[in-house]
Order: C-alpha cells, then structure tokens, then sequence
C-alpha cells in the first residue's frame, strides 16, 4: 500500500468521518502530516492544550490504562473543544502517526459538522455530533 493510499486508508477508518466520502476524505489528505515515533517516546501530555489530533497507522499508543491501535485517534474532542489533554499518551512500539494540527483540524470540522449543524448546536448547545473523548 502506498503511503497516500495508507493515509487515505487511516482517515477512513475514523468513526468520526464515516459518513464522508471518499472524494472528501481524499481532499483532508494534504491537511495531514505523517510522523514516525520509537517506543517510549512521549505523544501527547496530560494537562497540556491539545495542538493536534492524532490517527495511528502503526504500532500501539499507551493512554493510562487504555490502548490505541492502528486506525484510532486520540485528540478529537480536545480538539474541538480546545481543551487539555486528559491523558499523557506514549508510543507502546514504534508508531508510525498522522498528526492534523489545529489550524488544520478546521478542515476536518467543515466536512464532519456542517455550518447548520453547528448554527443549531449554538442555539440547544447540544454537543452529541462531537467524537468519542481520550
């Protein structure tokens, strides 16, 4: 698999962007940075504002008491709350991460909560279309 067809393959895979298609995860791919960590290093830490979402493509993430495998994310409703991380978060193996930053991250939010969605949510401040939490 090659490595845009593997980024592709990671973003799909999020629940968050189920229901996207594949024309529109294709656009979010140059919003997306690729890194590679060695186990034990440090990903996210806990009490710090959280800077970016985190998909994992290889390798296993350690939160607590709590793994993270390949085609999870941590970071998404930190994100979009722009709150703390409630987790220090370390790479359990070698990780191979894509990493969307927060400017970036609005991209992800135009295409995951249409602007009439977040109209309402202004209004009820309902807040159930968000991701699952760290």
């Amino acid at each position: 698999m090659g490595m845009t067809s593997a980024r592709f393959a990671a973003l799909r895979a999020l629940p968050e962007l189920g229901d996207c298609s594949g024309k529109v995860i294709a656009s979010l791919l140059s919003s997306v940075d690729e890194i590679r960590l060695p186990a034990g290093e440090v990903v996210v830490q806990a009490g710090r504002l959280c800077n970016e979402l985190v998909v994992v493509v290889e390798g296993t993430l350690r939160a607590t008491a709590r793994r993270i495998h390949p085609g999870e994310s941590l970071g998404w409703n930190a994100m979009w709350d722009r709150s703390i991380n409630q987790a220090t978060v370390i790479a359990e193996s070698d990780v191979r991460l894509l990493v969307i930053g927060h400017s970036q991250f609005r991209a992800f939010k135009a295409v995951t909560y249409p602007p009439v969605l977040r109209l309402a949510e202004g209004r009820s401040g309902n807040q159930q279309m968000r991701g699952v939490a760290l």
